[in-house]
């Protein structure tokens, strides 16, 4: 069963920017409720879209070197990487269909590149 994956400064690099599967990864602090309920709704998409991308959460306080590298202002942050590099952000609360649609853009590419 798939799950977010907790990151921190020390594994951040291995885990999100050495991933051969793009990565959604979900930026927050432990008492923001829009933090919570985001992370929520990543967590309850990663069984359908498991083998396609990983998905990973970091507490900014508690890592403040990646949230700084990234300038992470803004909690909730939802940032997508693919190849070490962050494609997208999104600030703040996001529902279940905006990270979807996130989700959707890097998938559908995936399924692009494959075919040629």
């Amino acid at each position: 069963m798939s799950k977010i994956v907790e990151v921190t400064d020390r594994n951040f690099d291995r885990e999100v920017l050495k991933s051969k599967l793009p990565v959604l990864a979900c930026f927050e602090v432990e008492w923001s409720l829009s933090s919570y309920a985001t992370c929520l709704f990543a967590d309850k998409l990663t069984r359908e879209y498991e083998d396609k991308v990983k998905f990973v959460k970091m507490d900014i306080e508690k890592s403040p070197e990646v949230s700084t590298r990234y300038h992470v202002i803004a909690v909730p942050s939802i940032f997508l990487f693919k190849d070490s590099q962050p494609l997208k952000k999104l600030l703040g609360f996001q529902n279940r269909r905006s990270l979807r649609a996130l989700l959707n853009c890097v998938t559908a590419e995936e399924v692009l590149s494959s075919k040629n």
